[in-house]
């Protein structure tokens, strides 16, 4: 998810944009994309899915534990079969002399987390009836909800990086 994307529209207006353009624009930001690949490489969190509980959060909508689950379970053959281990070969040949391979790895995986991201923004359309939350940090609950069902070592640790992705995505939606 490196690909960089030209927000043109108005601030407050990412609840209008589709799944994938959401995850463009969030993921552009520094802080954001830092925050997911430590909950990506230390807690094996998927950045995608992370990205559209924000999504749904901006939405003003909260995940229940069940579809939670329908989505890691849904989105798990794209991820296992062909996210992940493009991931791995394109972190490998992150060497300067294998440049053009990073790049064409890169395009590829992106291509399979773009795939990934439409599955799951299929999934999420099927959710739209849930009601506004009661929660004031929709993007907390819905991180929470999420990294739940990803058993922790490290709980406190983990609530404490969730919590500034939740501050850093609502900032940004």
């Amino acid at each position: 998810m490196d690909e960089k994307f030209v927000d043109d529209r108005a601030p407050g207006a990412l609840q209008d944009y589709s799944l994938w353009d959401y995850a463009l624009a969030v993921y552009s930001q520094p802080a954001i994309q830092a925050q997911c690949l430590v909950l990506q490489d230390r807690y094996d969190l998927d950045v995608n899915l992370l990205l559209a509980a924000g999504y749904w959060a901006c939405a003003e909508r909260c995940w229940s534990a069940a579809q939670v689950e329908l989505l890691v379970t849904m989105s798990a053959e794209l991820r296992v079969d062909y996210v992940l281990p493009l991931r791995e070969l394109r972190r490998k040949a992150e060497d300067p002399k294998r440049q053009g391979l990073y790049q064409a790895l890169k395009t590829a995986e992106l291509a399979a987390e773009r795939l990934q991201i439409e599955a799951i923004a299929q999934q999420l359309s099927l959710f739209a009836g849930n009601a506004k939350p009661k929660s004031q940090n929709r993007y907390l609950a819905n991180l929470t909800v999420y990294a739940r069902a990803n058993k922790s070592d490290e709980p406190t640790k983990l609530a404490a990086c969730l919590g500034e992705l939740a501050a850093s995505l609502a900032a940004a939606g």
